[in-house]
């Protein structure tokens, strides 16, 4: 009886554990990076919070809104010499709580000219059931 209760325990538990939030925010980084690199701008964006408030800061700039922010990265990056080929590299994810977590990672561009890299911190939030990024600060 107590091993039937033991195995009925971990099953239940089994069956209610979800996806860590962390793996789910790392996946939106690797969409991310893929399309990218695929020249695929549009899906690129698709990690991001679709709205006006969306804030991207670099350099000395604030920029606000998903349409801008679009707008911002096809006026820089208008083929695939510029592109490149990005690479994220994720060093600490920290959960602040079940809604929102701070990342902080590495970008590299590898391109035949030249090879810019970086820092981001990005606050990535669960917003209508789906993890995205609402706030961006990369530098290099």
């Amino acid at each position: 009886m107590i091993k039937k209760a033991i195995g009925l325990f971990v099953l239940f538990i089994a069956a209610s554990v979800q996806a860590v939030p962390s793996d789910d925010i790392a996946e939106i980084l690797s969409q991310q990076e893929a399309a990218w690199n695929r020249g695929d701008l549009d899906n690129y964006m698709r990690g991001y919070w679709n709205n006006e408030k969306m804030r991207f800061v670099s350099g000395n700039k604030f920029s606000y809104g998903w349409e801008k922010t679009l707008a911002a990265y096809k006026k820089n990056y208008p083929n695939a010499a510029a592109l490149g080929q990005l690479k994220f590299t994720i060093e600490e994810t920290k959960m602040l709580s079940n809604y929102a977590a701070l990342v902080v990672g590495r970008w590299e561009l590898k391109r035949a000219k030249d090879n810019p890299n970086g820092v981001f911190t990005l606050l990535v939030e669960r917003i209508d059931d789906r993890w995205v990024i609402t706030h961006d600060h990369s530098s290099d």
